[in-house]
């Protein structure tokens, strides 16, 4: 390196910047630890823990790069300079299969050539304009500190994303794969369903849910609130909770955290050790450690595999954690919720993210959302009135909805939804969680007609086994609308 630095850059040593970083020991090492070497902050829950080098084939492009690092380490958080390093480390691969060995052959030519290059691989124009974004920047503070003088008028217009994306092709979660995650939850671990049910709720960024700390709830005055640190601003913040049941959820994720590791660990979450079996339902010995940013999408798309989540084209669904974010986004657009509301609710830098999430679906429009703030009454298999509930806000009521297991064709169903899967299974008539309301009583009537047909046949062929199921069912019918007509 010293060698290289008196013969092609001798010029570094006239400048008292570059002899400071000259200085630096770390230029003798090829793998710098994030923390200790540079003394940034790593976030728990990312792998990156190391910066490497040794894929920079050029000597030169080695020593600029490890200058560019320095120079930057503490303007930009770690991972944005391990995006930067990554864009250096594909420049290096081109320009070693081309045979570029020098600085000096670096012109308009060789951009068009790396243009090419990465064109005639299946990277998107948004990940090839990042590269450009990135190289131009640090070619452009190769010249500004007096390292190296590389014209960098090529990258003009080039170095912005054009290529942003449409409201059609936002990865949001579309109602049938939600009905098939709901349907399928208990066959997670019971962590892993608390997580989802937290993060499909709340919308936070999967590094806030990662990090939740155990004392996350807070109660002022009788609204309860859940305390975080922002992934974005490195902040406390605070969501209001509207719903008693993810409430319940927190609080007991946090008495199975206690139980787990008493006081000496400080996160509602925790990961476990590898398990030793295939069954991807076993979470396997708990560690008071924070999980893995790719741990949770792994769960989720094992789940995907074995229940066969699929999208309504047939094609397996294939989880992201921010899935669930740009899905709450999406429900709150379509609630009518304001875009200065969400975007405080979100976190969103600027107002124009919710352009991204208008899906204005016409399910949600017009009368929809009228019915959404009604005040309902709901009955169970008794007839009886056992639960009434007015909604405070379309978007509360519609997250409400979301916290039960199952989606039937009418009716909700008020089962826990963590530990055990549903004992009843398509008989939702016969189950005392069952609950209808007054919007039901059209089809309620209609599956009481169809039985009483179905009744008559069975009598009129003596199927005595079928009639005595068929009464069953008439008879909880019965129950079910002449308690939701008694309540008008």
């Amino acid at each position: 390196m010293n060698n290289l630095v008196a013969s092609e850059f001798g010029h570094l040593y006239k400048n008292t910047a570059a002899q400071k970083l000259l200085q630096n020991p770390l230029l003798d090492k090829d793998i710098w630890d994030i923390e200790v070497d540079l003394g940034l902050e790593v976030a728990q829950h990312k792998t990156l823990r190391n910066f490497s080098f040794k894929c920079l084939s050029q000597t030169w492009l080695k020593l600029l790069a490890k200058f560019y690092i320095l120079s930057k380490a503490h303007t930009y958080s770690s991972g944005t300079l391990a995006k930067y390093l990554d864009s250096l480390k594909l420049f290096s691969k081109f320009l070693k299969k081309f045979n570029i060995k020098s600085y000096k052959q670096i012109d308009n030519q060789v951009f068009n050539e790396f243009d090419y290059y990465l064109h005639s691989s299946p990277k998107s124009e948004d990940t090839i304009g990042g590269y450009y974004s990135d190289l131009s920047s640090f070619f452009d503070s190769c010249r500004v500190e007096g390292w190296l003088d590389i014209n960098t008028y090529w990258f003009k217009g080039k170095r912005i994303r054009t290529s942003q994306p449409k409201n059609d092709e936002i990865n949001y979660i579309p109602q049938e794969v939600w009905n098939q995650l709901q349907e399928n939850l208990h066959l997670l671990p019971e962590q892993i369903q608390r997580m989802v049910m937290i993060i499909r709720a709340t919308g936070l960024r999967i590094g806030e849910l990662l990090n939740l700390p155990l004392d996350c709830l807070r109660n002022r005055n009788n609204q309860w609130r859940l305390r975080f640190k922002t992934e974005k601003y490195r902040i406390e913040d605070e969501l209001p909770l509207n719903s008693i049941e993810l409430v319940a959820i927190i609080q007991e994720q946090r008495n199975y955290i206690i139980k787990l590791f008493g006081n000496s660990y400080k996160n509602l979450f925790c990961s476990s050790r590898r398990r030793k079996t295939h069954d991807f339902t076993e979470f396997g010995t708990p560690i008071p450690k924070v999980m893995y940013l790719g741990t949770f999408n792994k769960w989720l798309n094992k789940l995907s595999e074995k229940a066969n989540i699929c999208s309504k084209n047939g094609e397996l669904w294939h989880f992201k954690s921010h899935q669930f974010r740009k899905t709450l986004a999406t429900v709150m657009t379509n609630a009518g919720v304001r875009d200065l509301i969400i975007q405080k609710y979100l976190r969103h830098r600027s107002p124009d993210m919710q352009n991204y999430y208008k899906h204005l679906l016409k399910q949600v429009l017009g009368s929809e959302y009228q019915k959404l703030i009604q005040e309902k009454k709901y009955v169970d298999i008794t007839g009886e009135v056992v639960h009434s509930h007015k909604p405070k806000n379309p978007i509360t009521e519609m997250l409400r909805r979301r916290m039960y297991q199952i989606t039937t064709q009418y009716g909700e169903c008020h089962r826990p939804t963590l530990k055990k899967p549903c004992p009843t299974v398509n008989a939702c008539w016969k189950c005392s969680q069952w609950r209808v309301c007054s919007d039901d009583l059209p089809y309620l009537k209609e599956d009481l007609e169809r039985v009483e047909n179905e009744l008559k046949t069975a009598k009129d062929f003596g199927m005595s086994r079928q009639q005595q199921g068929l009464e069953d069912d008439r008879n909880a019918l019965n129950n079910y609308i002449k308690g939701l007509e008694l309540i008008g």
